[in-house]
């Protein structure tokens, strides 16, 4: 048996160093395929040490790397069984739970863990994050400032609960948990996010910065570029908005349909220069035919450069969207009177 195992075992490193001259896309099979060799070889071990959690939970993690999320679950089960106070068991089967949307399952799983390993900041903290994600902020804060105390430097931590306290309507204390998460971690990016937007609401010329320090860490993002850009538009500065949504146009994607939709708002309510607002609701259209606003905008161009019929037609397309949208009907009621 051994002597099969390590041919088995031999048979994969040949076909690995096999592949260092191949293409990109058989490289690609040539990882499936060892994966595939390493779910066999850990198997014939498994048989001849059955009582062995890591070797299930070695053969659970490349499960999951082919796909085989039920499968992966089924061999962490078995380890978590062998080996009922290793933490990790639990974490990651409360994970592979949480991708398949099973909140009961991951409640149950973590709440069991919890009891036979207690105070294990992982435990805890993915505990704050459930009762987070199922609204029951009560018992979120409960396990999130467990977790706190365990490890009051766990950045993570602070981020769900200024989540939390974001939802209970404390924006000052939520600002304020994010402000320590990026203290703990410098590099958090998603925190940075938050703080941009909760800076935004006030509005506070702060929340530029916090999009900045996102975009350092991701110059792509289209979240932070629309943050800047929106901010800029809803604080009165439509040249400094302008230039950002065509900059995320030039160098993200031209197929953003909501950034087109902005330009031509910018266009049609600072400036009213209803042509060019009308091809951008145009190319808003285009991307996205199924956004009644820019359909309801572009009919009011056309109402305003005098075609009344084409306006008509465009109000009407946006109630076959939105059945009983108001801002339509009182356009279509406007042309009427007309």
């Amino acid at each position: 048996m051994k002597k099969y195992v390590y041919l088995l075992l031999g048979v994969l490193l040949f076909v690995i160093s096999c592949t260092t001259n191949k293409s990109s896309n058989e490289n690609i099979k040539t990882i499936e395929l060892s994966d595939s060799l390493k779910v066999d070889s850990l198997t014939l071990l498994i048989k001849s040490n059955h009582k062995n959690a890591v070797l299930y939970a070695e053969r659970s993690n490349v499960n999951y790397k082919l796909g085989n999320i039920e499968t992966a679950i089924s061999d962490l089960q078995l380890a978590n069984a062998l080996d009922s106070l290793n933490p990790d068991y639990f974490v990651k089967l409360a994970d592979l739970y949480l991708q398949m949307g099973k909140s009961e399952e991951v409640n149950r799983i973590l709440l069991k863990g919890n009891k036979l390993v207690p105070n294990n900041n992982n435990i805890l903290y993915r505990l704050g994050n459930l009762y987070f994600y199922i609204q029951d902020y009560k018992n979120s804060m409960k396990y999130l400032n467990e977790s706190k105390e365990i490890d009051p430097y766990f950045a993570p931590v602070y981020f769900t609960k200024a989540l939390v306290l974001k939802e209970l309507g404390d924006t000052a204390q939520a600002v304020k948990n994010l402000q320590i998460a990026v203290e703990r971690e410098p590099d958090y990016y998603d925190a940075y996010m938050q703080l941009g937007l909760l800076y935004s609401l006030r509005p506070d010329s702060i929340a530029i910065d916090y999009y900045n320090n996102a975009l350092a860490l991701d110059p792509t993002s289209y979240e932070a570029f629309y943050g800047k850009a929106f901010f800029y538009q809803q604080n009165d500065k439509p040249e400094m908005a302008i230039a950002i949504y065509k900059q995320m146009l030039n160098e993200l994607s031209n197929n953003l349909p909501v950034v087109h939709f902005n330009l031509g708002y910018i266009e049609m309510i600072y400036y009213a220069n209803y042509k060019d607002a009308l091809a951008y609701f145009d190319s808003s259209i285009m991307f996205s035919n199924i956004y009644p606003d820019a359909y309801c905008n572009k009919a009011f161009c056309l109402e305003k450069l005098g075609n009344k019929t084409e306006a008509r037609k465009a109000y009407k397309k946006a109630l076959e969207l939105v059945p009983n949208f108001e801002i339509a009907i009182i356009g279509l009621n406007r042309l009427d009177k007309k």
